[in-house]
C-alpha cells in the first residue's frame, strides 16, 4: 500500500496524492516508485535489526529503526506484489517504528488536547512528510521512503505543538530541544494518600459522614493542558479524588431526622496561595450524582510552578449539594441542603 507524502526540497513544494489502486507497471514487469512515495513493507518489523534510536513525546516514546537503503525492492519485500524499482538518483529508505503510548500514560490525563506530532523524514537536505505511527501502540510498522539521493544519513524530525526534536537515524543520537526535561521523567508512582483526615466541615457533621478524599504524588513535567511550560517553569501536576455520599440531620430532641444524598459539587483548589492553571475533571473516574457512591470525583491539577521550591500544602474548597433522600421519626426536612467543606493536606511528590 502506498500512502500520500509531502515532499519538501529546496526552492520546491511538492504535494504527492497516491492512490491506493495498483501502480502502472514499468517494462519487464517492475513497477516505478516516485519521490515522496511511502510504500508499507511486506512485515509489520522488518528492519528490527537496523539502527535504532528513540524519542519521547508528551504522549509517549517513540522507538524507530531503519535499515539500509535501496534503489531496488524485490517483489516480497512490500505488499505491491512487485518489483518495484527507484527513480534515476533516487533510493529507498527502509524505516521500521512504533509508538508506545502506555510509556507515559500516567500523564496523558494532564494533557487534554488533541493535538499530533507531525513527522518529517530528512534526506540530503529534502523533508517527506510521514503518516503518523499508530497511536494506541499496538504493533510495529514498517515501510520505505522514496528519497531523492542515497539516503545514506537520514534523520527524522518530530514537532509537537511547536516544538521540534529531531533523531539522527544513523547514530542513533537526538536533540530534543525545548523537549529535554520529557527525558528526565520517571514512570509515575502510583501509590496515592488520604486527605480524609484533613477536612473542616462547614456544618457540625452527625457521627463519620461517608466522606472520602485521596491525592497523588506530584510531579513536574514540561507539557501539561495543552502547552509547553516556559522557559524556567514547568507544570506541576497532582490528581485529587473526593467522594461524599450522605448527611445525616437529627431534630434537637434526637427522636427524628432525615438522611440527605450528595447530588452536586462544587470545587477550588490552591496550591499554597497558588491557583490552577487548569483544572481537568476526569470523565471517567467521575460519577456525581450515583447511586451507590453518592458524588465522587477526580480533579486533574495543573500549576504553573518556577524554580525548585514550591508550596508543598494543597488547599481544597467544596461545597457540596444534598437531596433529601427520606426521613425518619415523624420529622421533615428541606429539599436541598448545601454542606462546605475544606481540605488542607501536605503534598507528597513522586
Amino acid at each position: 500500500m502506498r500512502l500520500p507524502a509531502r515532499v519538501t526540497t529546496p526552492g520546491r513544494v511538492a504535494l504527492v496524492l497516491l492512490a491506493l489502486s495498483p501502480a502502472l507497471a514499468a517494462c519487464g514487469g517492475e513497477e516505478e516508485a516516485s519521490v515522496g512515495d511511502v510504500i508499507s513493507a511486506r512485515k509489520d518489523d522488518q528492519f528490527a535489526e537496523g539502527r535504532t534510536g528513540r524519542l519521547t513525546l508528551p504522549t509517549g516514546r517513540l522507538e524507530v529503526t531503519v535499515g539500509e537503503p535501496a534503489t531496488s525492492l524485490a517483489a516480497n519485500d512490500t505488499r505491491e506484489l512487485e518489483p518495484i524499482e527507484a527513480p534515476d538518483g533516487a533510493s529507498f529508505v527502509p524505516i521500521t517504528w512504533q509508538y508506545d503510548a502506555g510509556t507515559f500514560g500516567d500523564y496523558a490525563d494532564y494533557t487534554e488536547n488533541d493535538e499530533e506530532p507531525v513527522f518529517d523524514l530528512v534526506a540530503d537536505g529534502a523533508n517527506y512528510r510521514l503518516p503518523p505511527p499508530n497511536p494506541t501502540g499496538v504493533g510495529s510498522e514498517s515501510f520505505y521512503v522514496v528519497v531523492n539521493g542515497a539516503g545514506e544519513s537520514p534523520s527524522l524530525n518530530v514537532d509537537f505543538d511547536g516544538v521540534t526534536q529531531t533523531l539522527d537515524l544513523t547514530t542513533g543520537q537526538r536533540d530534543p530541544g525545548l523537549a529535554k526535561p520529557l527525558y528526565k521523567l520517571k514512570s509515575r508512582n502510583d501509590r496515592t494518600q488520604s486527605c480524609a483526615s484533613d477536612v473542616t466541615f462547614g456544618k457540625d457533621p452527625v457521627g463519620a459522614p461517608s466522606f472520602a478524599c485521596t491525592t497523588t504524588r506530584t510531579a513536574r513535567i514540561p507539557y501539561a493542558g495543552g502547552a509547553w511550560a516556559e522557559d524556567g517553569h514547568s507544570w506541576l501536576v497532582v490528581s485529587v479524588t473526593t467522594a461524599f455520599r450522605r448527611w445525616d440531620v437529627f431534630a434537637k430532641d434526637g427522636k427524628s431526622g432525615a438522611i440527605y444524598a450528595a447530588t452536586g459539587v462544587e470545587s477550588t483548589f490552591r496550591l499554597g496561595d497558588i491557583k490552577p492553571t487548569q483544572v481537568i475533571e476526569d470523565r471517567l473516574g467521575s460519577s456525581c450524582p450515583d447511586a451507590t457512591r453518592g458524588c465522587l470525583m477526580t480533579y486533574h491539577l495543573i500549576f504553573d510552578v518556577e524554580g525548585s521550591k514550591v508550596p508543598k500544602r494543597l488547599k481544597v474548597d467544596q461545597d457540596y449539594e444534598f437531596t433529601l433522600l427520606q426521613v425518619w421519626g415523624g420529622g421533615d426536612g428541606k429539599q436541598t441542603i448545601t454542606v462546605p467543606l475544606k481540605v488542607d493536606t501536605l503534598l507528597r511528590s513522586s
